[in-house]
């Protein structure tokens, strides 16, 4: 195996311990009658332009996505639901493994203290199963500020 392949693998592994740990210590943590949750797995990635945020939410539609940003531009909340329709689990008796997460998710990202957002130019796109957002950086004012004076006619 190459020093790549096995550096990947060991990543993988790393990130699958953290978020079975995670799910474990809040399945525990939860209070009854509360609906369990899942955390998508997500990229978060800083361009010339801004910062992008893909997430994998296979199996959620457009209209069970809610995105919002806070007013100081700093914390991005991503919030859903995953459902399974009730035809697929019809025939079932037994569970051998899962793996695929239902029910409600939620993901909050907090951009850097030096992140100015452009709240006009955000876009999401939810595309073969991945949510892309693009937050663009506020482009700088002009420093100094050119005021032309009209003329006025004589009355």
């Amino acid at each position: 195996m190459a020093r790549r392949d096995a550096s990947d693998l060991f990543r993988r592994m790393e990130l699958d311990m953290h978020r079975f740990t995670e799910e474990a210590l809040r399945a525990f943590l939860e209070s009854p009658g509360q609906a369990p949750f899942w955390q998508p797995p997500a990229d978060v990635h800083e361009t010339r332009d801004g910062w992008s945020i893909t997430m994998e939410l296979a199996g959620v539609s457009s209209e069970a996505i809610h995105i919002s940003l806070s007013g100081d531009g700093r914390r991005l909340s991503i919030s859903g639901q995953r459902t399974e329709p009730a035809i697929e689990r019809v025939d079932r008796i037994g569970c051998r493994h899962l793996e695929i997460y239902f029910g409600p998710f939620e993901r909050i990202f907090v951009l850097p203290e030096e992140a100015d957002v452009d709240r006009d130019g955000l876009a999401a796109v939810l595309r073969n199963g991945f949510l892309t957002i693009r937050l663009p950086r506020r482009k700088p004012r002009e420093s100094v500020r050119i005021i032309p004076v009209e003329m006025e006619g004589d009355r």
